[in-house]
């Protein structure tokens, strides 16, 4: 074999550990900055792979853990009016009531229940109310005519000094509000 034969066969090997290369490089740069905390520097750093980020799902936050932590418990449920008059109730998935094969499959509804329900991320009430009407869309004779979805929470007993504290079993959250009112219409069943 010549020794020009051999370069041309290494060329695109060496080309493809580029490649491979960088698009390891730029994922590392993603992890370490979109973990960073909140601040202008951070915003400078992501601005420009933000769409990129949030369109394959990379995203993620720290700020459950510090500097302060959620202290409340919330649910979220859909409300669904069908044809006939009869409303059936859905529970938005949770966690805590799943195994572990389905909280393996179901994760990322952790954090749509968490957003869906803050006025902050209205502008998806909407296709929010129009997915559960297609996810409860079983008889063409009695389609799902109204959605409405309702936020309730209430705030976390603080912990007992020295001791583990599951959730009391008689625990309820205290408030509750409706908060999207949607009409369904044919199309949205499609």
């Amino acid at each position: 074999m010549r020794p020009t034969d051999r370069m041309a066969e290494q060329q695109p090997k060496s080309w493809m550990r580029v490649i491979i290369t960088l698009f390891i490089l730029f994922h590392v740069y993603i992890m370490a900055t979109w973990g960073l905390p909140t601040s202008p520097f951070r915003t400078r750093l992501v601005q420009k792979i933000e769409d990129y980020v949030i369109w394959s799902g990379l995203w993620h936050s720290w700020d459950m853990f510090s500097p302060d932590p959620l202290s409340l418990n919330f649910n979220v449920q859909a409300f669904i009016t069908y044809a006939d008059g009869v409303t059936e109730t859905w529970d938005f998935p949770r966690m805590d009531k799943m195994g572990l094969w389905e909280k393996f499959q179901k994760e990322r509804y952790r954090k749509w229940r968490e957003r869906v329900r803050q006025d902050g991320y209205n502008q998806i009430w909407d296709e929010t109310a129009r997915w559960v009407a297609r996810q409860h869309y079983k008889n063409p004779n009695n389609p799902p005519t109204k959605v409405v979805l309702m936020r309730a929470w209430g705030p976390i007993p603080p912990p007992k000094p020295g001791d583990y504290q599951p959730m009391p079993k008689d625990f309820d959250l205290k408030f509750n509000y409706r908060f999207e009112f949607y009409d369904v219409k044919k199309e949205d069943l499609l």
